[in-house]
């Protein structure tokens, strides 16, 4: 008969120094520490977890007691929320909806970094939408093909950098207001403005505009033009390796750092 799994402890018992998340443990710590470290979030403290941990822990230098390797500890906890804290402050800028939540941590950064840029124009945006799954990317399809509306995407679930967490939409925000259209008079030339604003830094960054599609989806930021990283080329490591996002991600993260 196998252990049960080790109670998930609260992130506020591990800044406590009372507790340890580790393999095992389940649920919204564990979720939260997955957005933080650049896991997945899965709500699942498995081996891509604890290994993700054992590289932050040595690249940060993070001071362990004995059996905390792997594990978020105090001082690991700490280090990680120090190390994302100003990139999340920008970002809640322009995400109201928290919808950084599956999205790449180093898209995140670059997220934050948009929004800064914003704030030095004296604009703002809001982001509409992150992750999608595949089964949401479908119900979008079918709009204006086997659905009522007009046609909101060209592709099906799994050929999207939304599917992936490597997308978001945004929108203009003018005098407090989000506009998912360009409005009449004056606020209607400050949403161009704040429009082209968004795509301009985005490509600043090395980020990609949906502008440049075939299908034009003028909202859409995505972490890198197509030909460096397409959503069909994320589909086809998702399914050699088992349906894994984590892999997905790796071959991100390793985009990102080359620059």
């Amino acid at each position: 008969m196998s252990s049960p799994a080790p109670a998930t402890p609260t992130l506020d018992q591990v800044r406590n120094a009372g507790a340890l998340l580790q393999v095992g443990n389940k649920g919204v710590p564990v979720a939260t520490v997955q957005l933080l470290v650049g896991v997945f979030d899965d709500g699942g403290f498995g081996n891509n977890t604890r290994n993700a941990l054992l590289a932050f822990q040595e690249r940060q230098g993070v001071q362990l007691a004995p059996g905390e390797e792997g594990k978020v500890g105090a001082a690991t906890l700490a280090a990680l929320e120090s190390e994302t804290a100003a990139s999340l402050a920008s970002l809640a800028k322009i995400d109201k909806r928290n919808k950084k939540v599956k999205l790449h941590p180093l898209f995140r950064r670059k997220l934050g970094l948009l929004a800064e840029a914003l704030t030095v124009r004296g604009m703002n945006a809001l982001m509409t939408d992150g992750f999608r799954t595949f089964a949401e990317q479908d119900i979008l399809f079918a709009k204006g093909r086997t659905t009522p509306g007009p046609k909101v995407t060209g592709v099906r679930g799994g050929f999207s950098n939304h599917n992936y967490g490597l997308a978001t939409d945004m929108y203009p925000v003018v005098d407090g207001q989000v506009f998912t259209e360009k409005p009449a008079g004056p606020k209607g030339v400050r949403f161009a403005q704040t429009q082209q604003a968004i795509i301009d830094e985005a490509e600043a960054l090395g980020l990609f505009s949906g502008v440049h599609f075939s299908f034009v989806d003028t909202p859409h930021v995505q972490s890198f033009p197509e030909s460096r990283f397409s959503a069909n080329k994320c589909h086809q490591i998702f399914v050699a390796n088992n349906n894994s996002y984590d892999a997905v991600w790796r071959e991100a993260t390793g985009i990102f750092e080359a620059g």
